[in-house]
């Protein structure tokens, strides 16, 4: 008959496995999203953002800025 295995073994097993494979991961697919590709013959580079992103934080940053600002003068 085969071990029963508990939440805590199956907890260490999987993170073990999620550290031993730097692809996969919440991490990743976020840099994957927002970073242009990365360049396959030099994994070292920087990786700038991509344009939308920086767009939609400025669009977001200023909103907020507004929004702060004549709040305060109310």
């Amino acid at each position: 008959m085969t071990e029963r295995v508990t939440g805590k073994q199956a907890f260490v097993g999987l993170s073990q496995y999620m550290r031993n494979r730097p692809d996969f991961g919440l991490g990743k697919a976020t840099r994957d999203a927002v970073l242009d590709p990365a360049n396959p013959f030099d994994p070292k580079a920087a990786r700038p953002p991509r344009r939308w992103f920086v767009l939609f934080s400025l669009l977001a940053a200023m909103v907020f800025g507004l929004v702060f600002y004549f709040n305060k003068l109310l």
